[in-house]
């Protein structure tokens, strides 16, 4: 059977190397969540390394979570602070970052997993993930890409579970969209193509309503913070 790294084509000699779109992506998810510095971070399945790489560029205290042994390895030979499983994490941390990960939880186990985020989490701090839009057509290649994906994430089957767990759903949305991805030529034809969006998207919730906010978003994201009472 073939490796999931390799799968994804997840190399050894591009591990913990942010590409200049991937660097611009976090920049812009910091900007758009307002996070400080000098945070202490845990990133929740670290794949390849590239917002490991972009945490420690930037000052945070990054330390991952990863299932892979080869993974696991590459971040140890480069002196990531690494764990093999959530339940070995033994401190909390301002920020909680998950990158296309939990489509790969059962919805039967969802709720466990998030008991174990609460215990990682500071009394202030926030739980960050993106996941394949499960709200869009546009979110089907992602979802059913990956013979991994277990569970499909709704903005209303949050609010279910974040419910149930006792924590905030402070944010749901679409992904970010880049205007400048690193390539200055293209940016003309970006900037005229999420003018687009917007619109269609208007088009298409006011047509068809009730409608999902980012209806037209291949991916969603995600925020969840303690209640006052669990922190």
């Amino acid at each position: 059977m073939q490796n999931y790294e390799d799968w994804k084509n997840w190399s050894e000699l591009n591990f913990a190397e942010a590409s200049v779109e991937e660097n611009l992506y976090f920049s812009k998810l910091r900007k758009k969540f307002k996070l400080s510095n000098d945070l202490d971070v845990l990133e929740i399945g670290y794949g390849n390394g590239s917002f490991l790489d972009f945490s420690r560029t930037i000052g945070w205290n990054v330390s991952g979570v990863e299932a892979i042994p080869e993974l696991i390895n590459r971040a140890s030979q480069q002196n990531y602070e690494v764990f093999t499983n959530i339940d070995d994490v033994q401190k909390r941390y301002d920020l909680i970052v998950a990158f296309d990960v939990l489509e790969h939880i059962k919805s039967e186990d969802f709720l466990f997993f998030l008991e174990k985020i609460k215990k990682c989490l500071n009394s202030n701090g926030a739980f960050i993930f993106r996941t394949p839009n499960g709200s869009s057509p546009l979110g089907l290649a992602n979802q059913h890409g990956d013979a991994t994906h277990v569970n499909i994430l709704t903005e209303s089957k949050m609010h279910y579970w974040a419910n149930s767990s006792n924590l905030n759903l402070n944010y749901y949305g679409g992904d970010i969209f880049l205007i400048y991805n690193g390539k200055i030529l293209k940016t003309p034809f970006r900037l005229i193509k999420r003018i687009l969006q917007i619109l269609i998207e208007g088009m298409v919730r006011w047509i068809f309503s009730p409608q999902s906010k980012c209806v037209l978003f291949s991916n969603s994201l995600y925020k969840l913070t303690l209640k006052n009472d669990e922190s």
